[in-house]
């Protein structure tokens, strides 16, 4: 009967309630479908185009440049402008 060993022990306890805490954690987490948990937020490019920025003692100047794609990576669509409220 090593289950009641289980139940009547402090270190028993401590990995029952390790073990239960997993299942219920499991069951209330976020589940993803399609792109609704995909969420990319920066500024938009345009009201950085061409300016120019100090930080610290140095000033910078933003300028967008386009680059091949690594096939190697995994490609993601970007969706519209348009944005959803999560």
């Amino acid at each position: 009967m090593n289950f009641k060993r289980l139940l009547y022990t402090d270190l028993g306890r401590i990995i029952l309630s390790i073990i239960l805490g997993l299942g219920l954690a499991t069951l209330f987490r976020k589940i993803c479908t399609d792109k609704s948990c995909l969420r990319f937020n920066g500024p938009i490019i345009s009201d950085l185009e061409g300016k120019i920025y100090k930080h610290g003692d140095k000033c910078y100047k933003y300028s967008a440049n386009t680059d091949k794609c690594d096939t190697t990576k995994k490609q993601v669509d970007l969706m519209s402008t348009e944005t959803e409220d999560m």
